[in-house]
């Protein structure tokens, strides 16, 4: 991502919220995240997003084009495993636009789409295998920029739980309301 570039980011839980924090402190011009929860949506607001889109209207890329003066994305990361979104990605980018895959379907989950469609404008997709991380140089930078208050991780926490608590944790999360659960191991 170059900095002035816009971006979709579908699906607005921890993965999300931390993929539009990416693309806050990369430089992006606009970011639409796409839910299907105005809830999440409103904390997207909190975390950089520009605009949000629910994903359950009819033809969400439609918003997200308005929202991005009428064109498509540059950038379309998906940070949820659903198939459907999978399928739609393409249909937010602009030309020569590409769709980041982050979030994992289960495996032999297969998605439909019309490679000619993105062959004719230049775009494609590409995975994300743990955003390609180098830990030598990349966690010291994100730690600095937690520091410097530009990265924001408490805010992610939406539930601190006990050991024990830890079924209750994992439910938690399985409910799509948890943003990232932390397990205490001093209580």
């Amino acid at each position: 991502l170059r900095a002035g570039q816009d971006v979709v980011v579908i699906g607005a839980g921890g993965v999300g919220l931390n993929a539009i924090q990416g693309a806050r402190i990369a430089g992006a011009r606009r970011i639409v995240a796409v839910d299907m929860s105005e809830e999440k949506l409103a904390i997207a607001k909190e975390f950089g997003a520009t605009h949000g889109v629910l994903a359950t209207a009819e033809k969400p890329w439609r918003a997200s084009y308005k929202a991005l003066g009428g064109r498509g994305a540059e950038a379309v990361i998906v940070t949820v495993g659903a198939i459907p979104a999978y399928e739609d990605a393409p249909k937010y980018l602009g030309r020569g636009g590409k769709v980041i895959m982050v979030g994992m379907p289960h495996s032999g989950a297969m998605a439909e789409f019309e490679p000619v469609m993105l062959a004719a404008v230049g775009q494609g997709m590409i995975g994300s295998k743990m955003g390609d991380v180098v830990i030598q140089r990349d966690i010291p930078w994100m730690v600095d920029l937690y520091t410097q208050g530009r990265l924001k991780l408490d805010e992610l926490i939406s539930g601190r739980w006990s050991l024990d608590q830890i079924n209750e944790a994992i439910a938690d999360t399985k409910t799509g309301s948890a943003r990232r659960n932390v397990i205490m191991f001093d209580r």
